[in-house]
């Protein structure tokens, strides 16, 4: 009895594979556009010029080799101007002590000490000419 059981059960099982397969094998892959957007797509994709028009087309946009008609001397002469040059680098070796530096630093500092004196001086001297009361 349960080898007729296995048996039916495998051939409901095979029945309703071939069944469901056909159903679910495009279900993916839908078009949910109505009829006018689909027949608007395919002519927006149609080619309808002539084979001696698109090979004119195709021919007309391909590059055409560029002819130079300069002299030799001038387009020498205009590779040189647009060369770029290369940049120059300068090392520095001394790396001691500047005096150079130090000197104007040293005037700086004089200059401002000077400038705090002069203000300190011109202010002390308006408090002393006061007349106390």
């Amino acid at each position: 009895m349960s080898v007729r059981i296995t048996r039916r059960m495998s051939l409901v099982v095979v029945v309703i594979a071939l069944g469901v397969l056909p159903a679910t094998a495009g279900a993916g892959i839908r078009d949910g556009r109505s009829p006018d957007t689909k027949d608007a797509a395919t002519l927006a994709h149609f080619d309808g010029r002539s084979p001696d028009t698109v090979d004119a087309a195709i021919t007309a946009h391909e590059t055409q080799p560029v002819v130079d008609l300069r002299s030799p001397d001038t387009r020498d002469a205009a590779v040189v101007a647009h060369r770029v040059p290369s940049p120059t680098i300068v090392i520095a070796t001394n790396t001691g002590f500047d005096w150079t530096d130090a000197g104007i630093g040293a005037a700086g500092g004089f200059a401002v000490a000077l400038l705090l004196a002069g203000t300190l001086a011109l202010a002390r001297n308006d408090r002393r000419d006061k007349l106390a009361l």
